[in-house]
């Protein structure tokens, strides 16, 4: 019983806490955050040529990828934020009871910068790059669906820039 309850709750691989769980937990925190004039922070990180890895070294190592980004994010966080892997190679963050944009910004620069530090496996170093897009509560919507694609938006768009790794979504109406 205690197993089945661990899977539903925990990604098998990184150990980090299921979609499902980590969209309860939100829906818990958006309460919060409306409750007591509060903001928060959604943060969409995915890695940058992830299928490249697991061509090049296979999936194995690319396990290896996904549970060194999975811990180097847990290490990151402050004690009540929250991370989940969210699919794949995409990770999901809250950050709460945030106050400016720009120590949201900064905070995720800082992270892009922690998950590029560089990794060995068995001799072999590996760079990993990440791109993170960010809604922030209430500005760039209100609802978990609308943050996530907000913040998933941002992220395609900070793939998509050279020069910036994290994109606030400024259009708070989801495509």
């Amino acid at each position: 019983m205690e197993t089945a309850r661990q899977i539903v709750h925990l990604d098998a691989l990184t150990g980090l806490p299921s979609r499902a769980s980590f969209e309860q937990g939100l829906a818990h925190e958006l309460i919060q955050a409306k409750r007591h004039g509060r903001s928060l922070a959604v943060l969409f990180i995915d890695i940058d040529k992830f299928k490249s890895i697991n061509d090049s070294y296979g999936h194995g190592m690319g396990d290896l990828v996904l549970l060194t980004v999975a811990n180097r994010l847990k290490s990151f966080v402050r004690g009540g934020d929250m991370v989940s892997r969210w699919s794949g190679d995409e990770f999901v963050c809250v950050l709460l009871e945030v106050k400016e944009e720009a120590d949201v910004a900064r905070f995720a620069h800082q992270l892009v910068n922690r998950i590029a530090e560089p990794c060995e496996f068995n001799g072999t170093v590996i760079s990993i790059r990440s791109s993170v897009g960010i809604a922030m509560y209430s500005a760039h919507g209100e609802e978990a669906d609308i943050l996530f694609n907000n913040a998933d938006i941002a992220m395609y768009k900070a793939k998509g820039s050279k020069k910036r790794v994290v994109v606030f979504h400024t259009d708070p109406t989801p495509l």
